[in-house]
């Protein structure tokens, strides 16, 4: 094993490591050497694939069988030699500091980075010391893919307001109670990060049951899709932010008004063939007993660019009506992302301080850095990545007309 002390894979003017489809992504390599020794060449490989894997038991005994599930799709696989070649000679790298710049164009139908439980969309950088006759140091980093999802393509559907209602009989014939009657509507039905969805709640409880409390549930539903042995979905539902308040007893009505505040999650998704992400707001009325608690379920889509028209929705207060704060437009980002703390001293020159500061980029609420080493890999530096994802933070006024 050589004696190298370090290598570090830097970002040109990107500490985040964030990238748009379709951008150019840059760096460069920085090895240290401390004594030297023969490679046959450094590569860098710039790699981006999706893929799933779970297993599925049925059976017991001698009858049971487990079938092994599995999908992968490419996205890029570029390897560059930076020194020498895999057919060259071998030579020696003297000690010191060894610096070498790479860069690739990003292509235009990558979707966004996402590490799951069950599979990953995953993008990243390798360096890789060719020695000859000797176990090659394998060094790695992952950067984060965003797909714009631009609220306003959509802007006629997502913009208008959403409810959907149910009605619960606890028992049957002759026994049936009067129903249990509940209704939940949303204003809009596309957010970003960082904006808050209004829920309200209308309930008629003309049942014996009493509805210990509403919870108002925004879900993340993950959806695995196999193509070995053949095709199988897996959905996995998590939920990303939760709020509860009080229920009704037999007999009673009333009007309940929530707030979920969404954190820094990726966006809807359905480019991916063996990945895809959907968003609901889930309200669910607990019921004591053995009941089935009811619920209604509101499809959202989670986006990168803001819906115009709209920043936080909440309750209006005179016309007891969902309604909308009415905000300036929000320009796509063109250029490579930064953080917001490197952007806040400029913001004055690029967007009036009444509008909507840049988004910031935070790690998906309730991750855990992700393994990023492949089958067969040795990974000589850190082998863990959690991808970064935009969240908008609004100014106090808004935040505090729709907190939670």
């Amino acid at each position: 094993m050589p004696e190298v002390s370090e290598c570090q894979i830097r970002f040109d003017n990107n500490p985040c490591g964030v990238y748009f489809p379709g951008q150019s992504l840059a760096g460069y390599v920085e090895l240290r050497v401390l004594d030297t020794f023969k490679v046959k060449g450094v590569s860098l490989q710039i790699k981006g694939f999706a893929e799933v894997k779970w297993t599925e038991s049925t059976g017991s005994g001698k009858s049971r069988r487990t079938v092994h599930y599995h999908g992968r799709q490419d996205y890029i696989n570029t390897v560059t030699y930076l020194q020498g070649s895999p057919e060259g000679n071998p030579y020696d790298i003297a000690p010191g500091t060894h610096t070498y710049r790479f860069g690739c164009a990003l292509p235009h139908n990558l979707p966004t980075s996402f590490e799951g439980q069950y599979g990953h969309i995953r993008y990243t950088v390798r360096v890789v010391l060719h020695r000859p006759w000797k176990v090659d140091p394998t060094y790695k980093v992952g950067f984060t893919v965003l797909r714009h999802v631009n609220l306003n393509e959509s802007a006629i559907t997502l913009g208008m307001p959403c409810k959907l209602e149910i009605q619960k009989v606890f028992c049957c014939g002759p026994c049936a109670s009067e129903p249990l009657y509940i209704s939940a509507q949303t204003p809009i039905s596309g957010y970003v990060p960082g904006q808050t969805i209004a829920v309200r709640i209308e309930a008629s409880n003309k049942s014996k049951k009493r509805v210990n409390e509403f919870s108002t549930k925004l879900v993340k539903n993950v959806c695995y899709i196999s193509q070995t042995p053949y095709g199988r979905v897996k959905m996995v539902p998590e939920i990303v932010a939760e709020v509860r308040c009080s229920g009704l007893a037999a007999g009673e009505q009333g009007t309940f008004d929530q707030f979920l505040a969404i954190p820094a999650l990726p966006s809807t998704s359905a480019q991916c063939q063996v990945l895809t992400l959907g968003y609901e707001v889930e309200v669910e009325g607990k019921i004591p007993g053995p009941n089935i608690n009811p619920r209604i379920r509101i499809p959202i889509t989670l986006g990168t660019i803001p819906l115009a028209a709209h920043a936080i929705p909440r309750m209006a207060g005179d016309s007891g009506r969902l309604q909308a704060i009415q905000v300036p437009a929000i320009p796509e980002p063109t250029a490579p992302p930064i953080p917001y703390d490197e952007l806040k001293p400029n913001i004055s020159q690029v967007i009036p301080a009444d509008q909507l500061p840049p988004p910031s980029y935070e790690e998906a609420v309730g991750s855990t850095p992700a393994n990023i080493l492949e089958e067969g890999e040795e990974n000589t530096g850190s082998n863990n990545f959690t991808p970064q994802y935009m969240v908008y933070r609004f100014n106090n006024e808004s935040s505090a007309s729709g907190g939670t």
